[in-house]
């Protein structure tokens, strides 16, 4: 693992391990996990992808998001009518968009770890109402180690280090915050 990958893995260790306890979120890694649980949950992550995703612009991430937007019709759950994240760190530099796809492609190995329990407590799997998890028909060990390489090169200098760090860490935060407020809305609903 590379000086960059290590810097803005440690940059968002905590968030990562407080986010792995999210109360909305939880239920994806539980053998007990219900279907409105995990439509909740998909729903959850659209509202933080969607923006992020359409900061980024076009590129592999908006297949992703195609897969997610699928899942959830799937589920019975329009996406146009999901509430989405407005409080995204800026992403207006190559650096930040980086850092960004890093948060993002990075969630894709979780969402793949996460497949076998929702195809066995579900039913879902690659090919309906799992897609996203699945990455269905996606080449992300590909894009991960293509992206791990522009990490390595791209944020050598330790000025566009700190700023894709600081944005990584901005991302997890505003991810924990939406989390939050989703479970605290859907607790008062």
């Amino acid at each position: 693992m590379g000086p960059a990958r290590q810097a803005l893995r440690a940059a968002t260790r905590e968030s990562h391990d407080r986010l792995d306890k999210a109360a909305v979120l939880q239920p994806l890694v539980r053998p007990d996990i219900t279907a409105d649980q995990y439509a909740r949950a998909l729903a959850v992550l659209y509202g933080f992808n969607a923006p992020v995703e359409r900061a980024l612009g076009e590129g592999p991430g908006a297949a992703r998001l195609a897969l997610l937007r699928e899942d959830l019709r799937v589920l019975g759950t329009d996406p146009d009518g999901l509430a989405e994240m407005t409080d995204l760190p800026p992403l207006d530099s190559a650096r930040a968009r980086l850092a960004a796809r890093y948060v993002l492609d990075g969630s894709a190995h979780g969402g793949r770890a996460m497949l076998p329990g929702i195809t066995r407590a579900l039913g879902y799997d690659a090919r309906r109402g799992a897609r996203f998890l699945a990455s269905d028909g996606l080449d992300m060990a590909g894009a991960w180690k293509a992206l791990m390489g522009r990490l390595e090169e791209e944020l050598a200098d330790p000025a566009a280090l700190a700023t894709a760090c600081a944005t990584a860490a901005a991302l997890f935060a505003a991810l924990e915050r939406w989390t939050a407020e989703q479970w605290m809305g859907e607790r008062r609903g």
